[in-house]
């Protein structure tokens, strides 16, 4: 899975939000051009700020707990507001939280030197990358 120092072109989300894929790409003189694309799959939640020129960094396993806390997010309030989440049954934060890791689903933060802050909670992740010849793109 090739990320460091990427740029994010852009990111979809398909599949009626269970699925979102980043678009990556690796543009950088005198070195052939990459293009990464990172899919999570079986997507129950996700939080980005996407402010544009986004240079990933990092995407790694954290834990649901801290990827809420980091982003000063109350997941219950959220999922009331905005109508409801996967696996919800008024339960508490905690409680939540719990039965989302027993459902074998995994948080992957998302960090980046500029332009982007997020989180994907889902049940897997794949990554297919491509590589183009730098005097092929002029």
């Amino acid at each position: 899975m090739q990320y460091h120092d990427y740029h994010l072109r852009g990111y979809s989300v398909s599949d009626f939000g269970s699925t979102i894929t980043l678009d990556l790409i690796y543009d950088y003189p005198e070195t052939p051009i990459k293009f990464s694309s990172i899919r999570f799959n079986e997507v129950i939640f996700y939080h980005f700020i996407h402010l544009g020129g986004t240079i990933i960094t990092d995407i790694f396993k954290t834990s649901l707990k801290e990827a809420l806390n980091e982003n000063n997010i109350d997941l219950i309030k959220l999922s009331n507001f905005l109508g409801g989440l996967k696996l919800h049954e008024r339960e508490d934060e905690n409680s939540l939280i719990l039965k989302i890791e027993k459902e074998n689903y995994s948080t992957w933060a998302i960090e980046s030197a500029i332009g982007f802050s997020g989180f994907v909670v889902c049940q897997s992740i794949d990554a297919s990358e491509t590589e183009q010849d730098a005097a092929a793109n002029p």
